[in-house]
């Protein structure tokens, strides 16, 4: 059971992190085509924006619990289990790659193999963007380009003063 309750509450972490950065990347979106009168403001069948993306990571031995959210500006919102939320900007360097990683991937075309634990110490790190897909980062649609989401990830768990990608804010 209490299995259950940390899912369903990761689930609903998750959405609601994701659900309010498409709300701030539309509305950013749509405040710089209406300032700069040269621009074609987009049009409702173009494709979505490949940001905020939501890298996810949970279970593991360690029981982890991480979300990251990551704006198309660099801004990341991390939350760890049993820590504050903090935030960062990613280095130019880190950005650059996160961002070519992230227009590399199918998201429209994805069709993840299985996002759930098999086993109950299965550590699942996924990804998810606007554009869409729901996607373990080992899964072999993401082999080109999940190892540079999983260090991000992994670049992020040593805390503020570790981050060698990720400056505080």
């Amino acid at each position: 059971m209490r299995q259950l309750t940390r899912i369903i509450c990761c689930t609903a972490a998750v959405v609601a992190l994701t659900a309010c950065g498409s709300q701030t990347a539309s509305t950013t979106g749509s405040q710089a085509a209406s300032t700069t009168g040269s621009q074609t403001a987009p049009t409702s069948g173009s494709q979505p924006s490949d940001f905020p993306l939501t890298i996810t990571r949970t279970g593991g031995i360690a029981g982890f619990h991480d979300v990251l959210v990551v704006a198309s500006d660099g801004l990341v919102s991390i939350t760890r289990k049993g820590q504050a939320q903090r935030q960062c900007r990613l280095t130019s360097e880190a950005a650059e790659r996160l961002t070519t990683a992230a227009a590399r991937i199918p998201w429209s075309r994805l069709t993840p193999r299985s996002t759930s634990a098999s086993v109950a110490d299965d550590l699942v790190t996924m990804v998810v963007s606007p554009a869409g897909g729901r996607v373990r980062l080992e899964d072999a649609q993401m082999s080109a380009v999940g190892p540079v989401f999983t260090e991000l990830v992994n670049d992020l768990s040593g805390g503020r003063s570790a981050s060698g990608m990720c400056k505080p804010v």
